[in-house]
């Protein structure tokens, strides 16, 4: 499972994912979805299924579905992603992670993190080495907001239906038209939920 700590007046290295068996793209170590920004869209929908949850408060946020929960996901192969330069921005900051408070985490259970191998700096000194950077990392919680703005105006009860459960939490479709851009890019992005890969899964 990951374990995400800020990065915060840490030295971080960075090894290599040659010594790991992709721990970050295998479903049962609980890489299942990614929440994304609406930026994201237009670079995911043709190889992921863009979905929505609900917070607490009602809120709509997309997210890509990156697993089916049970095995690695559709995209690799003897390790090895087949789509790595047109990997989502999640995959492409990792062990990295934005947060919607500024800050930036890495996951400390990535076996390629501070192993004493040889190895990389990810950041020093606050400072995020430039091979590791990421346009996402920069001021995420505007980003955030802009996204959940865009959304706020679709309607749980009224705009969604359930597509999908992953181990007991539930994703949803918009279930109706629409001109907005994005969502025409998530129902686009609905047919790879019809592969074999999600069997068992639909409603």
């Amino acid at each position: 499972m990951k374990q995400f700590t800020n990065i915060k007046d840490k030295k971080i290295t960075f090894s290599s994912c040659d010594i790991c068996l992709a721990n970050c793209c295998d479903g049962k170590k609980g890489t299942t979805f990614s929440q994304i920004l609406k930026d994201d869209f237009s670079s995911v929908y043709k190889n992921f299924s863009i979905l929505f949850i609900f917070g607490e408060l009602g809120f709509c946020k997309p997210v890509i579905i990156l697993t089916n929960g049970q095995t690695y996901c559709k995209y690799l192969e003897n390790f090895k992603c087949i789509i790595y330069e047109n990997r989502p921005s999640i995959c492409k900051l990792y062990p990295l992670s934005a947060n919607i408070d500024n800050n930036i985490y890495f996951d400390e259970n990535c076996p390629a993190i501070n192993n004493n191998l040889e190895s990389t700096i990810i950041s020093q000194n606050n400072q995020i080495n430039k091979e590791f950077f990421h346009n996402n990392l920069d001021n995420y919680q505007d980003k955030y907001i802009d996204t959940f703005r865009e959304f706020e105006k679709f309607d749980k009860n009224e705009d969604f239906t359930l597509a999908i459960q992953l181990n007991g939490m539930q994703f949803f479709k918009f279930s109706k038209n629409s001109d907005n851009e994005y969502m025409q890019m998530h129902q686009k992005s609905l047919i790879h939920l019809q592969d074999r890969y999600f069997k068992d899964l639909m409603f």
